[in-house]
């Protein structure tokens, strides 16, 4: 270890009679590890949300839609023909869908719901929904009503969203009845047996979707063959824009992505996540100052030490690089306390449900990511900070007389 390193560490920890600069130092520390812990928490909620609803949204949407709406497709195989053979490398699968509102009730309660039939095996090739849906057999419940629609026994089946099954207050093999749109009877009434729960995580959909065979979806709204598009699953997610947008280029359907789900809320995110970040590290920027003005006060108090040093022959920019060193280690140990303390926070966020998110952030509880390059670099932010701070003290230490050194003392 350099003699500049030992020095640093002494003026660190202070001697007996320095009590009022350990304090300065500690407040220093407490300081920065408050400001790199509040920008780290931030932005791993930040990204935990970016990452949950990119996720979810994945599970829960196929990554391209090439629809017709309202007026629907007659000849739906003849398109998937048609897309299968332009972009059949980078599909893995397709499957046409019903997508339309009405409106469910039971025992008196009644909420819209947002109706989307499917077709049960060609919607697992597309994008699996069996992890987002409890119990495990309630697919193959929608698949038996499309195979053998006139043998399946009434109520016909369906799968509801877990808000929705809570707000009707229903359960699983219970019934549910909804209002038939197109029916020449106002206010017709049919009845569905609730055979599954959809659980996406994400309040948008849970609160309003109601998940049938494709054929009774096409029964109920009288909808005969027609199907309002197709559900395309790609190989690559990742892919889905510029695929998208050679679909919308050769076909005549409306073509939307995943990415463009609810793209305002992840813009607003990434909005969200500058200010707040500039915001929070004005934080560790106050903290900076404690770190300058404790140097300072350093350099005040050891003018004697620095003059020994200079008489002994310590250069300039050696004595420059023990005041740096010593702002180089405030800034670690807030660091590293720092991140210990976000680590904390974090775990308690994610244990606990102390925020109560509103519907507006569709998610039910805060989302927190443990991602080592944040923590790394706001560690190596405050470290910088820190040396930043030291600059000007070092420099006035280098500054030092000897003479006037020893004078003021």
């Amino acid at each position: 270890m350099s003699a500049a390193s030992l020095i640093a560490k002494r003026y660190l920890v202070a001697s007996r009679g320095s009590r009022f600069l350990r304090w300065m130092t500690g407040l220093s520390i407490a300081g920065i590890s408050i400001g790199i812990a509040a920008m780290i928490v931030v932005l791993s909620v930040i990204n935990g949300f970016e990452s949950q609803l990119r996720e979810r949204f994945l599970a829960a949407n196929a990554h391209i839609l090439a629809f017709q709406f309202p007026a629907g497709v007659e000849d739906i195989e003849t398109w998937s023909k048609q897309i299968a053979e332009d972009f059949g490398s980078e599909i893995k699968g397709m499957s046409p869908f019903v997508h339309s509102e009405t409106m469910a009730t039971k025992d008196g309660l009644m909420h819209n719901i947002l109706i989307r039939g499917i077709h049960p095996s060609k919607r697992k090739e597309a994008q699996d929904l069996t992890p987002l849906i409890r119990p495990a057999g309630a697919m193959d419940e929608l698949q038996k009503s499309f195979e053998a629609p006139d043998k399946y026994p009434a109520p016909k089946p369906i799968i509801v969203g877990s808000g929705l099954l809570s707000i009707l207050q229903a359960e699983i093999g219970g019934n549910i009845k909804l209002v038939a749109p197109e029916s020449s009877s106002i206010g017709e009434l049919r009845e569905y047996k609730v055979v599954g729960v959809y659980d996406s995580g994400l309040k948008h959909y849970d609160n309003r979707i109601g998940i049938m065979a494709i054929n009774d979806s096409q029964e109920f709204f009288k909808m005969k063959k027609r199907v309002h598009g197709l559900e395309i699953g790609l190989k690559n997610p990742r892919e889905s824009k510029s695929i998208a947008l050679q679909m919308s280029r050769k076909y005549s359907l409306t073509i939307k992505e995943w990415q463009s789900f609810n793209k305002q809320m992840f813009e607003s995110l990434q909005m969200e996540r500058a200010v707040i970040a500039l915001i929070v590290a004005l934080v560790a920027i106050v903290a900076s100052f404690n770190i300058l003005t404790t140097l300072l006060i350093t350099v005040t108090q050891k003018q004697k030490s620095i003059s020994v040093l200079k008489a002994l022959g310590a250069s300039n920019w050696q004595i420059q690089r023990i005041f740096l060193l010593q702002s180089f280690l405030i800034g670690t140990l807030g660091a590293a306390v720092g991140m210990v303390f976000a680590l904390g926070i974090s775990k308690v966020l994610e244990t606990f449900k102390i925020v109560d998110l509103p519907d507006l952030y569709l998610l039910a509880r805060l989302p927190v990511t443990y991602d080592p390059m944040v923590y790394i670099s706001m560690a190596a932010a405050g470290c910088l900070i820190c040396v930043l701070a030291g600059a000007y003290p070092a420099w006035a230490a280098s500054r030092v007389n000897i003479v006037d050194g020893f004078r003021g003392r």
